[in-house]
């Protein structure tokens, strides 16, 4: 009658272990329903200095698509066991999430920078709508 109970009481702890090192270390991912846990890290990627050449909105969000005259740069996501690869478009501009909460300023800054002709670089890390995500835009005057 002991063993059940013990059982219980560890398959109870190891969920709990599991909670605990999700909620301390978020880049943990689980691969399958029940696989391990894996470790990934989203690489941050920074563009060439460049000039938009073309702004499109979302279609149902608050998104934004931006094209630049410089090589689209793909973050990469690495996992320590599964590999890694980069965003599926590669070739369609950058996005902006509607999740992220700094999206109006990085819409601000890509519309003045767009109607003022200034140099911009992009900083992306991971995908949205299988883009590279813009999560931020430097702006310069002078130059790309």
């Amino acid at each position: 009658m002991s063993e059940p109970t013990r059982t219980h009481r560890n398959s109870r702890r190891r969920g709990w272990a599991v909670m605990v090192l999700v909620g301390v270390f978020p880049q943990l991912t689980q691969v399958g329903a029940a696989g391990p846990l894996v470790p990934t890290m989203n690489t941050v990627a920074t563009s060439e200095w460049g000039y938009i050449t073309e702004v499109a909105t979302g279609w149902s969000a608050d998104t934004i698509t931006v094209y630049h005259t410089q090589p689209i740069v793909n973050p990469r996501t690495i996992s320590v066991t599964v590999g890694g690869g980069g965003c599926k478009v590669t070739n369609n501009g950058y996005a902006t999430d509607p999740a992220d909460p700094g999206r109006a300023v990085h819409h601000a800054a890509i519309f003045a920078a767009f109607l003022n002709h200034k140099a911009v670089r992009f900083f992306v890390q991971s995908c949205v709508f299988d883009k590279p995500r813009v999560i931020s835009v430097d702006i310069r005057d002078g130059p790309a």
